[in-house]
């Protein structure tokens, strides 16, 4: 069975506002119904999982059942105390839908809350390609020359462009693989972690790249939120909205 799950755990911070950013509006719907909706409707997606803070459940269920997004299909989920965490708590809770025991074909593809604008072709190209690989995820070539920095104010070093790419999310994995991996974490590692990637490297295990969409950004501050306004007006004023 196909998974996706969506991390909305966060409260926001740096956006200073009232409610976590996953509950602010683009163009009129709030950014988790925008993710959401293009989850639940993927042929690929047999049951989407929202990880989100204890706290704003309640608020959550409201404000999804107000744009018509009712339970079905969705379970909504404590996260952890963590980005890795609340996607421990995804699998561990698609794992009990699986009655405890899930199969090696058993996926989940895992994605920010915060990117709303992820497309259906993204969708379906993490979950045809994982078929390759131990797991994937989604990334698109910088466009930029990087410096690294070590010490965070003295170059040292500048990598070659072509092999240097952005990472976007979705990720997408096999339950029962990454409970392997996870249970032979330290706590020590398990902190250390943001994202699966970084567990399968470290296990010697093949990672994929899914082509990732420039449209694919995070909304994490004010700016973004404003660049997405303005994309789906100018879309909307094009005929394409």
């Amino acid at each position: 069975m196909n998974f996706a799950g969506i991390l909305a755990g966060g409260i926001g911070s740096r956006m200073e506002r009232d409610v976590p950013k996953q509950f602010l509006d683009i163009a009129g719907i709030p950014i988790v119904v925008r993710t959401l909706r293009t989850f639940l409707a993927s042929p690929r997606v047999g049951r989407v999982v929202l990880a989100m803070n204890p706290q704003w459940m309640d608020y959550c269920r409201d404000l999804l059942a107000k744009n018509g997004i009712t339970p079905g299909s969705l379970d909504i989920i404590s996260g952890g105390e963590s980005r890795f965490l609340s996607m421990a708590n995804i699998v561990d809770h698609c794992i009990g839908l699986r009655g405890n025991a899930p199969g090696e074909d058993d996926l989940v593809c895992i994605h920010d809350c915060a990117r709303p604008f992820v497309t259906p072709r993204i969708i379906d190209d993490n979950f045809t390609m994982v078929a390759d690989f131990d797991m994937v995820t989604t990334s698109l070539p910088t466009i930029d020359t990087v410096i690294i920095a070590e010490d965070g104010r003295t170059e040292t070093s500048v990598p070659v462009r072509s092999t240097v790419f952005c990472d976007q999310g979705p990720q997408t994995f096999r339950l029962r693989e990454f409970k392997r991996l996870q249970a032979a974490l330290t706590p020590e590692e398990t902190a250390a972690l943001i994202e699966a990637g970084k567990m399968y490297l470290a296990a010697g295990k093949r990672v994929g790249i899914v082509k990732g969409d420039r449209m694919n950004f995070k909304i994490t501050t004010e700016f973004d939120l404003t660049l997405a306004e303005c994309l789906l007006k100018g879309n909307a004023g094009s005929g394409n909205g």
